[in-house]
């Protein structure tokens, strides 16, 4: 382990942290709950994820041997941290940790979400990437992000099944100009 392991480390557990504060202080009972499954997902997949990815990097297998690569992945990790964070800045009080739209709901579209539906889960995504690159090691880039990006995956199925039936064709229509994750590509 080197500086850049222990300064990543320390990083992602503080953003872990501060995070969920924020997000779960967003939580409401104002609002139809529509999440089936992935809010539990999230939370117990997740950790896992992370302590898998943690573990592995503290083995020699994978291990990638480049500090500068790691120094990368600090900054990519705080990249996907501010894309994350202004996301849920943008969205404000319609983020909410569980699926649920307000009867006040309103679908945001400007912003990040004038180029990506989920920007937050990218900025999510990005970040994971960079901490995992910082950790210097392949084995947890590969695991972190093959089983992250497959819960993103079902969480997004479950909120854009939830905004199109609250919005119907307004959402079809933002859907039509937007992508899903990756501007122009999915």
């Amino acid at each position: 382990m080197n500086l850049v392991h222990g300064i990543a480390l320390v990083i992602f557990l503080v953003w872990l942290t501060m995070d969920a504060i924020v997000v779960f202080r967003l939580k409401t009972g104002q609002a139809e709950n529509r999440d089936q499954f992935s809010l539990k997902l999230l939370m117990i997949g997740g950790p896992i994820i992370y302590a898998t990815s943690i573990g592995l990097s503290y083995g020699s297998r994978g291990a990638l041997h480049s500090v500068a690569l790691q120094v990368v992945g600090l900054v990519i990790l705080g990249a996907g941290i501010a894309v994350r964070s202004l996301a849920i800045v943008q969205l404000g009080r319609f983020h909410t940790p569980n699926v649920a739209i307000r009867s006040d709901h309103q679908l945001k579209q400007e912003g990040l979400y004038a180029h990506v539906r989920h920007p937050s889960y990218l900025g999510a995504l990005i970040a994971f990437l960079g901490f995992t690159l910082a950790l210097g090691n392949w084995l947890s880039v590969i695991v972190m992000m093959s089983l992250t990006t497959c819960l993103y995956l079902y969480r997004i199925q479950e909120e854009e099944a939830a905004l199109a039936a609250a919005f119907g064709d307004a959402f079809h229509q933002y859907a039509s100009r937007t992508k899903r994750l990756l501007p122009w590509v999915y």
